[in-house]
């Protein structure tokens, strides 16, 4: 009988030990984070104001601020796009010209649907103005790209 008693409090005290173990899978970085180059830091976070509710199912609401680190830039714009489910096609989420008396843009409230995974940042800028040929003539200046990916949680 005491050999039954010890054979059951053994068992007890090992299920107990060995039946709280908890395994967690790495996650990548995610929603909300930043990224940064030479020239641009792109930020997306948590939106600033309240005045949007994420709709739970259907979309998340994220703040973007995209800064200029460099120096002074010319036609700068900003677009977000998000992805649609099994296609390739991209949806425009928004289209900004930076004006050129300041070196950011922000964006606070953009809802983005919870079926996207992947939110793309394109920041297209000249570094002059212009171009000016031996002739004299100005033809317009090269024009510079950089995309930064985000995935959504």
């Amino acid at each position: 009988m005491k050999k039954a008693h010890i054979l059951i409090l053994g068992s007890l005290f090992c299920s107990l030990i060995f039946g709280s173990v908890n395994a967690n899978a790495y996650t990548p970085e995610k929603l909300p984070t930043s990224q940064s180059s030479n020239h641009w830091k792109v930020e997306i976070d948590k939106p600033d104001v309240k005045d949007m509710k994420e709709k739970e199912g259907e979309f998340n609401i994220y703040s973007i601020d995209v800064r200029n680190l460099g120096a002074q830039v010319y036609d700068a714009t900003v677009e977000v796009y998000r992805d649609e489910p099994n296609t390739n096609t991209k949806y425009e989420l928004i289209t900004f010209k930076i004006p050129e008396t300041q070196n950011f843009f922000r964006h606070q409230n953009q809802p983005i649907s919870v079926d996207s995974k992947t939110l793309e940042v394109v920041v297209t800028w000249k570094e002059e103005p212009y171009r000016v040929m031996k002739n004299g003539q100005k033809h317009p200046a090269r024009k510079y790209k950089q995309t930064f990916l985000f995935e959504q949680k």
